[in-house]
């Protein structure tokens, strides 16, 4: 082989590499996404935010009733368009309740709370008074108070009898062994031939109770205060546990 047949070969060999180079590269660029498809692969996908959305409930308004020579209890704003209580401490809501006359659940619906046992110092009540539609709560209600009468003997009872005697530990237990929350509102504890107490509307729920004392206090949704100037109980005495449609359904004698 002399040299230009050698030439020959050597160019041959270059044409052919520069061919299958140029196939090979046209392969691959065809086979190669656009720049835009690449660009979307790459770029993660953004979860969409949603806006929450309010709903604004309004503050229930109410005018005081006026009354002559009444009262403002400790606490009350007594100026402007609604009636409001700012929580002291000590406060329960059923004394808050009990002292302008209406129910626990209607002061709980007007303020939108569902724990009865929450309350702190400082805390402005909304109290609705006479006609005024306390606010509907719109979280899930809370128990509802048995409207039914337990007969005789069937959950409520006079328990025991603390303190006889003793004007500043005198008490009485009432205790609900039944299965139902029992609304204690216009039942009443008597004394047998003596002096009565009027239970406002304080709920006893299933296996819970309350204790009344003889003395002067203030009421909280476990303690209620009588306010009598003697003592009540000695031993021998009889307390009659009565329903609001004048039934006697327990009785214990103080030992």
């Amino acid at each position: 082989m002399n040299r230009r047949q050698l030439a020959l070969v050597i160019i041959l060999n270059a044409l052919i590499s520069l061919t299958i180079a140029v196939a090979v590269v046209w392969v691959v660029e065809q086979r190669r996404p656009d720049p835009e498809v690449l660009a979307a692969l790459a770029t993660p996908l953004t979860a969409p935010v949603i806006a929450p959305t309010f709903t604004s409930t309004p503050a229930a308004i109410v005018t005081p009733q006026s009354a002559p020579n009444a009262a403002t209890p400790e606490g009350t704003a007594a100026a402007g368009a609604e009636e409001v209580y700012i929580v002291q401490a000590g406060d329960s809501l059923l004394a808050i309740a009990g002292r302008y006359g209406v129910t626990m659940q209607a002061v709980m619906d007007a303020n939108n709370l569902t724990n009865p046992d929450f309350v702190f110092s400082g805390q402005r009540l909304v109290i609705p008074r006479g006609d005024v539609q306390p606010i509907v709560s719109t979280v899930q209600p809370a128990p509802l108070v048995a409207t039914n009468t337990p007969a005789a003997g069937e959950g409520i009872r006079v328990a025991s009898f603390t303190g006889n005697g003793i004007l500043s530990n005198e008490s009485v237990q009432i205790a609900n062994d039944s299965d139902l929350v029992i609304n204690l509102q216009g039942w009443r504890l008597e004394k047998e031939n003596g002096p009565s107490y009027l239970f406002g509307g304080i709920s006893l729920f299933p296996g819970s109770g309350v204790v009344l004392y003889t003395g002067s206090g203030a009421d909280t949704s476990v303690a209620l205060y009588w306010n009598q100037a003697a003592p009540v109980w000695q031993t021998g005495s009889v307390a009659r546990l009565v329903n609001p449609q004048g039934q006697e359904v327990s009785r214990l004698t103080a030992p």
